[in-house]
């Protein structure tokens, strides 16, 4: 009998450390096929309206700006309610949406062009804010705009939500300035990112 099992560790044993060797040699297409698969981005070529979610406002603000002076739609919407703490810190209660708004502004878009919505505190509030925006206006295609690994999640959140409203959902990942989403393990920012990413995408799967 302990012939038996050391002549199966004989086999396992090789078999484990050659898988081992692989997964080394291949971690950094793991890694970075574990960062893509948060990715989608119908690179959008116009739409009625822009809607760009709350939270990260400099990094969606500025690419709210580019893509309207591309024209992919003659006008752009900021969501989110929530405060900034560190605006709070400095006595001034400016929405995630108003951010959004500046940083679009300074990075060259109209005044005009980009509005505040200051709705929701979460992606499955701002997609029933937006469905309820986009219904009102008018709209029959809309661009949902958020960070880069956000994508995936908030285009099955707002998917649903939309389904049976006729309204096309397009989705536009905006690149971040605090990691390189190609190489996203070599920075704290990036590894907390992804790493609360697929923490979200389980959570509204289990609840929504």
């Amino acid at each position: 009998m302990k012939r038996r099992r050391f002549r199966g560790w004989r086999v396992v044993l090789p078999v484990a450390l050659l898988l081992l060797v692989i997964a080394w040699a291949a971690r950094y297409r793991i890694l970075h096929g574990l960062g893509a698969l948060l990715i989608e981005d119908d690179a959008p070529a116009h739409a009625d309206a822009i809607y760009v979610l709350g939270g990260a406002p400099f990094d969606r603000g500025t690419y709210a700006a580019d893509l309207l002076e591309r024209g992919v739609a003659p006008i752009a919407y900021a969501t989110g309610s929530n405060h900034s703490s560190i605006m709070k810190a400095e006595g001034r209660l400016l929405t995630e949406a108003q951010l959004s708004c500046h940083a679009a502004v300074r990075a060259g878009a109209p005044a005009g062009s980009i509005l505040p919505y200051p709705y929701g505190t979460s992606t499955f509030e701002e997609a029933q804010g937006v469905l309820y925006h986009a219904q009102r206006i008018g709209a029959d295609t809309i661009v949902v705009l958020t960070t880069d690994f956000h994508t995936r999640r908030v285009g099955k959140v707002f998917r649903k939500r939309f389904a049976g409203s006729g309204i096309h959902v397009l989705l536009a990942s905006a690149p971040s300035t605090e990691y390189d989403a190609d190489r996203w393990w070599e920075s704290e920012q990036g590894l907390l990112m992804v790493n609360n990413e697929y923490v979200k995408t389980l959570f509204y799967a289990l609840k929504y």
